[in-house]
């Protein structure tokens, strides 16, 4: 699954979870309790679930570009240091 699905489905749930909040607080207002309870619960899983797919999916891409950075750098050859230690300097005389 690309990291940018998992990206849209953890807002797509984090807004589910907030609307069921709402709905939450509509049915207290309205004095059903027991019913908000239960909703609460599916709230709170939608939401937490949200957020973990949402820390996938940026995880994801800090992975893919590390992995690229790596890549590049595997193929160029190593610089030479333009300098050099000075206890290499005081040998050398």
């Amino acid at each position: 699954m690309n990291f940018w699905l998992r990206e849209f489905l953890g807002w797509a749930m984090i807004l589910l979870g907030v609307a069921t909040f709402y709905l939450c607080v509509v049915l207290l207002l309205d004095g059903s309790i027991i019913e908000a309870g239960q909703l609460t619960v599916v709230g709170i899983v939608l939401f937490r679930g949200g957020v973990h797919l949402l820390k996938v999916a940026v995880a994801a891409r800090v992975c893919t570009r590390v992995e690229k950075q790596l890549a590049a750098e595997r193929t160029r050859p190593s610089p030479v240091p333009a300098w050099q230690p000075l206890s290499v300097m005081k040998r050398d005389r």
